[in-house]
């Protein structure tokens, strides 16, 4: 049997073995309630259990972030707090991957490797957490909002099984999007939290939280902005108030995050997009057909035979928000949700057609967030929706059309709760082995090469024969201690000479002659050369951050663990161990009985 067949036969028994479960459980036990957090969880696991299948994934990026991880891993067992450089990527010449890709992923994959796991079983249960905790957060963001059970568990269902969310995971393993989808439910709880209590603390967490999801997908962070200000001020009408709470949670979100939005403005006379500027004009926008169907297997598969990804709202979603403007035309909704739930609506509206390709001329006064691509809005649309089947769940009394639309939800999905293939025989040993030429494959990171390069061939395709060449052959120069941002030379030169050191130049890299500094330029490929000065002496090629990216890292650091030790400070201050669990009860659902 064929792996996705296999797939969707667990998947089947996995949801006939929750359902009988229940059964079984309501029928021995007649007079108590089936625990809705549980089943959710089942649930979760159940869409998430071929993520430990054996093997990496066939498709998507997967294997890039493997690569991507050793190389992070490595830069941090090296003393590099926040890693820059990634030496041994784009064919051993490295580049400065991590000064503009998305580092917070990185860090949780490398702690698991840390804690003994591959490299792909550390992604592999980062994916599954994922899967599990969005679910969660979700439900304990609703119940804290709703206090309802049924409330709780539509919307983490919903959220769960939101299209995007399962194609983020499965196909696409965007590890920065999948830790956004698991992160929004935290900002909005912390914004609830801040609404009912008026706390400093909840509002300084829902700044932390949007420094994180800045930290894993800067475009999410900045699409809800404009949300947060939306729902504070929607709760509380004192505007200048609603501004000054805005600032709060954009600032700390910011300085948290200052080093990450930050090096696309430093180095931009430097890369390789400064004279190759992206097309706008061929971003992808879904039009209304991709955003209500999927092409695929009559619309139930959201992967394409050539990898092509559907951007579809989901069947379940769309009935919800028909379902919600029915009721809006028949009134039947009462004055208590009627503000709040066409507030949502109008934003889901204004986000639809920030994807459209109607939305052009609105993306073009913003190029630069405008390049990460229109159609991950679709995460905030997850959440949203997921909000909306909670305040559906509330207000219809017959609880059949909840189930249906359930049902709906779980089962249009159930082709997309794995990836169509998984290769047992990859594991860490062959991804390593592969690591110089991944750049060259795919893994590349466009915005992060230099403007040095050729421009018909930006990226090495061969590892060099040596790492370093002198242009006279006049001396030796031998190679000492290599890490990824520190290479060490002895050098013996009969006369002055020009050393080609096969790395990558980017600004930041010095030359030191014992305590002398030399100059560092790049030659006509963009790889590093130094004129090096007659004698004996050792020859020190270090990589530094820029003044302005050091004070940077420096700026985020040090919010970050001052927020983190006042939290903890504001836990325990009472040094009472109830008084600890009380203030962590409100974030945990309230089962029935």
């Amino acid at each position: 049997m064929l792996d996705p067949y296999k797939m969707v036969f667990v998947n089947v028994i996995g949801i006939i073995l929750i359902l009988l479960t229940a059964f079984i459980y309501q029928f021995i036990y007649p007079k108590k309630k089936v625990n809705l957090f549980y089943i959710l969880i089942a649930f979760s696991i159940t869409a998430s259990i071929s993520i430990l299948r054996k093997g990496a994934y066939e498709s998507g990026d997967f294997n890039i972030h493997i690569y991507r991880s050793m190389e992070f891993f490595k830069s941090l067992m090296e003393g590099n707090l926040m890693p820059s450089w990634a030496g041994n990527l784009n064919a051993g010449y490295g580049y400065p991957l991590f000064i503009f890709n998305y580092s917070l992923p990185y860090y949780f994959i490398s702690f698991f490797h840390l804690l003994g796991l591959s490299f792909i079983a550390s992604l592999k249960t980062f994916l599954f957490l994922n899967m599990i905790f969005s679910s969660i957060f979700m439900y304990v963001f609703i119940q804290n909002k709703f206090k309802n059970n049924i409330a709780s568990f539509v919307s983490a269902i919903f959220y769960l099984f939101a299209p995007y969310h399962l194609v983020s995971v499965h196909f696409k393993v965007t590890i920065g999007e999948i830790l956004s989808f698991t992160l929004i439910p935290l900002c909005f709880l912390f914004l609830d939290k801040f609404i009912e209590k008026n706390k400093t603390y909840f509002i300084i967490s829902v700044g932390l939280i949007l420094g994180l999801i800045s930290l894993s997908h800067i475009f999410i962070a900045i699409s809800l902005i404009p949300i947060i200000f939306v729902y504070l001020y929607f709760h509380n009408k004192n505007l200048p108030q609603v501004i000054k709470n805005s600032l709060v949670v954009f600032f700390i979100g910011s300085i948290i995050s200052f080093y990450q939005w930050l090096p696309p403005i430093l180095y931009k006379n430097y890369l390789y997009i400064s004279s190759h500027p992206i097309n706008f004009k061929e971003l992808y926008y879904p039009n209304l057909i991709d955003l209500l169907f999927s092409p695929w297997r009559y619309g139930l598969l959201f992967q394409g035979p050539q990898g092509e990804i559907s951007h579809l709202i989901g069947y379940g979603q769309i009935l919800i928000i028909i379902s919600i403007v029915l009721l809006f035309i028949l009134k039947k909704i009462s004055s208590k949700f009627k503000t709040v739930i066409l507030t949502w609506l109008i934003i889901l509206g204004v986000l639809i057609f920030m994807m459209s390709p109607q939305s052009k001329l609105v993306w073009s006064y913003m190029p630069i967030i405008n390049a990460a691509g229109p159609h991950r809005l679709l995460i905030i649309i997850a959440f949203i929706i997921s909000l909306l089947a909670g305040y559906l769940a509330l207000i219809v009394k017959n609880k059949k059309l909840i189930y249906v639309l359930l049902l709906i939800t779980v089962f249009s999905t159930i082709l997309n709760w794995g990836q169509r293939r998984v290769i047992p025989s990859i594991n860490d040993y062959v991804l390593k082995n592969n690591l110089p030429y991944s750049t060259y494959q795919g893994e590349n990171h466009f915005y992060a090469n230099t403007k040095w390069v050729d421009e018909k061939n930006p990226w090495f395709s061969k590892i060099p024969s040596s790492r370093t060449y002198l242009l006279n052959d006049t001396g030796t120069i031998k190679s000492s201690t290599i890490t990824s941002t520190t290479h060490e030379y002895i050098v013996d030169l009969k006369k002055d000479n020009m050393l080609i050191e096969n790395t990558l130049y980017f600004p930041g890299w010095n030359a030191y002659a014992d305590d002398n500094a030399l100059k560092v330029f790049p030659d006509e490929k963009g790889v590093i050369s130094i004129d090096l000065p007659r004698g004996k002496y050792t020859l020190i090629l270090k990589y530094e951050d820029l003044l302005p990216l050091k004070i940077a890292k420096t700026i985020s650091l040090a919010p970050f663990i001052g927020i983190i030790a006042y939290l903890i400070y504001v836990l325990f201050k009472t040094n009472s161990f109830s008084r600890v669990l009380n203030r962590f009860q409100p974030y945990f659902p309230k089962f029935d009985s």
